[in-house]
């Protein structure tokens, strides 16, 4: 049968481009594409029925149509005697990759020696296999292609290098290949009962290296029962041609005798069946799980946006978990198993092997090692260790950044150290007197001195420098260090010439610092920590390393979901008992967050069982990777039932006067956005109901430290006439407001105390909302609403919707009194357009132009002429 090449047949794979990139696939259908869709099954389905191989007419053979891995153990049962060859596919069926997807392996083939010597990239991989397959149409008339053919094409590379290339990629296969167990003891099954076993792949390696690829993985049992290897390379047909009715000539038996099982709907399933042979398709995932995979893959990529020094911007993506998520059968629809089973529990069985490795390092280097899990926040990474070691490990420690920092005051250095972390910024002199253990009278007495002053903030330090401040400073420091001086030797037994790892999610490793500057020698102990997250911030301890570097904290869902229910330690009794605060998260909170952890538990428990059986030891690098990824996407990719599930998540910050902060609130996000420009950027779980286009953008402003203003953003504007004046003068602007979101646009007018600003909205709008008219600061912040000031003239009002009855229809601001208010001032209008006034007709009223007219005498004001045309175009 001639094959017939359509280029149409592609238009659903890749995009229409000139060029070799109208052909970008890999090469190896089943191999390569991870939703088992291939370019050979698209031609298949779209070629008439007479040219297809024995499809017309046939009758499907068996009932059963999709296996799980939950059938597979019992899938041989089902058939009795009646098979007598076993028939299996090679890549996600009996082997799977290390990979998110099978094109990643080309991105862990470019970090090879011998591909980085050369300088070969993962898109130039791509590109000669497509290029090889268009060159075997035309010259053999079959698409199949071998490693050869592909570095062919690299025309610069020596014969030599050629052949170095391609014994790289089958070692890159091989380091990133393993067996999926459940298969591997399917295959033993059979052996057991007589029954031969084959491999039928569509794939450009050869049998010779498929087997190399094979034995590297499967137990020597296993290998040794397999008879025969199918590579469609070899035969010059795919299994969605002609590569099965050659298994089936060559085996010697009637189709109906052989089983065969795959993960392509189409050439796994389909095809076969049709030539009679029993053959189920292997479904691996829930189409949920497929979906949730699809985002955490895509998270994979985008990982270097919070690398604190991403080696690479392309980098493989990795995802070592599937094959756990597939043999349980998940079906996510309870929000506990999509948050910890698929997204919490891989990151923190990454962190439980990352802190054993840290612990069996030490030991071997003769130190006594001491694990302590600082509580609150490091509860539920205890319990993730202890099921991955399958042993308890460590203590919880009841020591918090507060008790650190308070009992570390025993000089005005040990002070001076602790204000220079304070960002002057932001008034908190109440947490930071509470912090320095100042009683409520001192507190209350040293702000009242200190807001009489023009530098608040700064006369504030001078006071608590003062010596009779600090003398009580160090009187209660040193009071609060003995206590946890008794609790650390009494409760947690630390001991002269311990180790001691301090285990929590992170960030800036607080706790770490302050404790090695206080008890280091005082108690004559190594401290180091070993945190989740860390920032790379330069005055990070040495003593301490990392599972992730990022460059900004925004996990503060995933550390409410690690947290115990307790309330804060505030202190310590004379035997060192911790005294705590009260609790103050909710009931309903603490029962979701016991959920997640449980499920947390039961991952890396399948997980451990998983991996154990089947003999694999994943890179720390790669589970590193990997937990990144899982908790960059549940940051900014999250799902619809992780936004409903953490919809009223508090975090409780132990200090200042509003302890409890809600996370995140999408309908204020959603009403900032309409208020603020686009550089005003709101936390990362906010933006996501705003679309994932908005997401990226604030990821990408953030990352680069992007100076965007308004203006830069889009080039989408909304005209408005203003005119203002005061007692004496007027001025009159057509000014164009900037969009912002969701059809709201902005402008900002700088405003003078006593003057009015009319806004000849009939002029362009029969119908707007207006959302905010406020005076404002230069920072946005919103001094006095000025809705309650505003006189409409030609204008019916219906809550925000203005209907403006005719061209001379106007909203008039009345002067305000902003002198309380420190300058500058300006009037902030928010609005909406809902239907814009229709031109006049010829002959009619003519538009007002562009140019600013003046309707004063000319004597106008200078002052008020410069500011208000000039700032306003800007912003």
């Amino acid at each position: 049968m001639k094959r017939v090449f359509d280029p149409d047949s592609y238009a659903e794979i890749v995009p229409r481009v000139p060029g070799d990139e109208v052909y970008q696939f890999i090469g190896y259908p089943d191999a390569m594409f991870p939703d088992g869709g291939c370019l050979r099954e698209t031609i298949a389905q779209r070629q008439n029925p007479d040219d297809r191989l024995l499809w017309r007419g046939m009758r499907d053979t068996h009932y059963k149509a999709q296996v799980r891995v939950k059938d597979i153990p019992t899938i041989l049962d089902e058939f009795h005697d009646s098979i007598h060859i076993l028939s299996l596919d090679c890549f996600d069926t009996l082997l799977w990759r290390k990979t998110a997807t099978p094109e990643d392996v080309f991105a862990v083939l470019a970090n090879n020696p011998v591909a980085r010597s050369l300088g070969v990239t993962p898109d130039q991989r791509v590109r000669a296999a497509a290029r090889a397959y268009r060159a075997n149409l035309l010259e053999k008339d079959s698409g199949e292609i071998d490693l050869a053919d592909v570095y062919r094409h690299f025309a610069s590379l020596s014969g030599e290098e050629r052949e170095l290339l391609a014994e790289a990629e089958i070692q890159t296969e091989m380091n990133v290949c393993f067996a999926f167990w459940p298969y591997v003891e399917l295959i033993r099954q059979a052996h057991a009962r007589g029954i031969k076993i084959i491999i039928v792949s569509d794939m450009y390696l050869r049998e010779g290296q498929l087997r190399r690829l094979l034995a590297r993985h499967l137990p020597p049992d296993a290998m040794k029962a397999i008879s025969k290897v199918y590579c469609s390379v070899d035969y010059g047909t795919p299994k969605s041609d002609a590569l099965f009715q050659v298994v089936i000539k060559e085996c010697g038996v009637f189709a109906s005798q052989i089983l065969h099982i795959g993960d392509n709907g189409i050439s796994d399933a389909q095809v076969p069946r049709k030539l009679g042979i029993r053959a189920l398709h292997f479904v691996a995932f829930d189409r949920k799980v497929t979906d949730f995979l699809r985002l955490q893959h895509a998270a994979s990529s985008l990982i270097v946006m919070e690398e604190a020094a991403p080696e690479a911007v392309v980098v493989p993506r990795y995802s070592p978990f599937r094959p756990v998520f597939s043999a349980e059968d998940l079906h996510p629809n309870a929000p506990e198993t999509v948050i910890g089973y698929l997204s919490f529990g891989p990151v923190l069985y990454a962190y439980a092997r990352f802190l054993m490795d840290e612990v069996e390092a030490l030991e071997q280097r003769g130190q006594r090692v001491r694990v302590l899990f600082l509580l609150r926040d490091a509860y539920l990474l205890s319990a993730a260790c202890e099921a991955y070691a399958r042993r308890p490990i460590g203590k919880l420690a009841r020591i918090n950044r507060f008790v650190s920092v308070a009992s570390s005051f025993k000089t005005i250095t040990d002070v001076d150290y602790y204000l220079s972390e304070i960002d002057t910024r932001i008034d908190n002199f109440h947490s930071t007197a509470k912090q320095l253990l100042l009683p409520p009278e001192v507190t209350e007495l040293l702000i009242r001195i200190a807001h009489q002053s023009a530098d608040p903030q700064k006369t504030f330090h001078q006071l608590l420098r003062d010596d009779d401040v600090l003398a009580l400073i160090f009187q209660k420091s040193s009071a609060l260090r003995s206590r946890l001086r008794r609790y650390m030797s009494s409760v947690l037994k630390l001991e002269e010439g311990d180790t001691v790892v301090l285990a929590d999610n992170g960030y800036d490793g607080t706790i770490l610092d302050y404790l090695t500057r206080t008890f280091k020698d005082e108690i004559k102990i190594d401290i180091l920590g070993r945190y989740l997250v860390a920032s790379h911030h330069p005055y990070r301890p040495a003593n301490r390393k990392e599972l992730i570097t990022t460059s900004s904290w925004e996990y503060h869902l995933f550390e409410q979901c690690c947290t115990a229910k307790e309330g804060a330690v505030v202190d310590y009794d004379d035997d060192g008992n911790p005294v705590f605060d009260n609790v103050e998260l909710s009931e309903k909170q603490y029962g979701k967050a016991k959920n997640i952890q449980s499920e947390c538990v039961r991952f890396i428990n399948d997980a451990v069982t998983f991996f154990t059986k089947s003999g694999v030891m994943h890179d720390l690098a790669i589970l590193k990777h990997s937990a990144h990824a899982a908790l960059f996407r549940h940051v900014y990719m999250p799902i619809e039932a992780e936004l409903e599930y953490f919809r009223d998540f508090q975090h409780d910050n132990g200090v200042g006067q509003d302890r409890l902060l809600t996370i995140y609130n999408q309908e204020s996000a959603l009403k900032t956005v309409r208020r603020l420009p686009s550089p005003y950027r709101l936390d990362a779980y906010e933006t996501r109901s705003l679309g994932l286009d908005f997401t990226f953008s604030a990821l990408l402003q953030k990352r680069f430290k992007i100076n965007l203003a308004e203006r830069d953003m889009n080039v989408r504007f909304s005209p408005l006439e203003i005119s203002v004046g005061g007692a004496h003068e007027s001025k009159v602007f057509l000014l164009r407001a900037h969009h912002l979101y969701d059809g709201y646009f902005s402008l900002l007018i700088p405003y003078l105390s006593g003057t009015w600003v009319k806004m000849f909205l009939g002029l362009h709008y029969e119908w707007l909302q207006v959302a905010d008219i406020a005076l404002s600061n230069g920072a946005r912040c919103g001094l006095k609403t000025l809705l309650g000031s505003v006189d409409l003239k030609e204008i019916t009002q219906h809550g925000e919707i203005y209907h403006c009855l005719s061209r001379e229809s106007v909203a008039i601001i009345r002067p305000i009194d902003c002198e309380q208010f420190q300058a500058p001032h300006y009037c902030h209008i928010i609005f909406r357009p809902l239907v814009s006034r229709a031109a006049d007709p010829p002959g009619g009223q003519a538009p007002r132009n562009n140019e600013e007219e003046s309707r004063v005498p000319s004597g106008a004001s200078t002052r008020l002429r410069r500011s208000n045309w000039r700032t306003v175009q800007i912003l």
